[in-house]
């Protein structure tokens, strides 16, 4: 089981092309404990994506810091698996090589990569896809498979950039289910960001939400609900409106 990744106070500003500062984040604190998700709500521009490539050593926070079981990010980078929108599946590699990559990366042999990769890709129903190109697949597929080859990296720490969106609500639904079994089953660290008040009270053990840039932590909330979670229930019902309440205070305020 991983550690918890832990951000403290974390600032960070940028310089645009016409020269004007722009104030990504305001002094971020958060956990993500293991086994559990944390997602991160936020209006467009609240530095939620800054906030994931600083905790993924891709970005220096001007002030603050970030430790990821203890240590720095830059130092296990090849621990943190890190996944945007866009699925980053390799076109020219088919469905099996895709998720085999990482361990072709780290040495390990063509034997033990195929032999793992069809493991990983029949527990995720990949199975019947495995010599297709990604462009061959459905958008569901595609992030099934960009999942895959984060389970082949070995990572324990997985930070999510909306990874579901621009799917349709049954299959982003599905992807939601999977993610929860993973993590259950690999006792993985995720940060998750989100537009989506569904999907973080779906999803969340902890949902924080941040402000309209500079982001700062506005309200964190901690539902109390048992898993699986059922949308149609009253408690359900009840965290869904109080984040909701408090995210489109923030909307108000831009």
């Amino acid at each position: 089981m991983s550690g918890a990744i832990v951000a403290s106070g974390l600032c960070k500003a940028f310089t645009s092309r016409s020269g004007v500062l722009v104030e990504a984040l305001g002094g971020v604190s958060l956990r993500a404990e293991p086994g559990n998700i944390t997602c991160v709500l936020g209006p467009t521009g609240s530095g939620k994506s800054t906030l994931l490539r600083i905790m993924a050593g891709l970005e220096e926070p001007d002030s603050g810091s970030v430790l990821v079981g203890g240590k720095s990010p830059e130092v296990i980078t090849g621990d943190i698996g890190y996944l945007t929108q866009q699925h980053t599946l390799l076109p020219w590699l088919r469905v099996l090589e895709n998720i085999a990559l990482p361990m072709r990366l780290r040495g390990a042999d063509a034997k033990e990569r195929e032999s793992k990769a069809r493991e990983i890709a029949s527990s995720l129903g990949l199975g019947d896809y495995l010599d297709l190109y990604p462009y061959e697949l459905s958008g569901g597929m595609q992030r099934r498979a960009a999942l895959g080859r984060l389970l082949a990296q070995e990572a324990g720490y997985w930070l999510l950039d909306e990874p579901f969106s621009n799917l349709d609500e049954r299959t982003s639904h599905s992807l939601q289910g999977l993610l929860l079994g993973l993590v259950r089953e690999h006792g993985l660290s995720v940060v998750f960001v989100t537009h989506s008040v569904d999907e973080a009270a779906w999803l969340g053990d902890r949902i924080a939400v941040l402000s309209a840039a500079p982001g700062v932590l506005a309200e964190s909330f901690e539902p109390a609900l048992i898993r699986p979670r059922r949308r149609l229930s009253e408690d359900y019902g009840d965290i869904m409106e109080r984040i909701r309440r408090s995210f489109e205070s923030i909307l108000g305020e831009e």
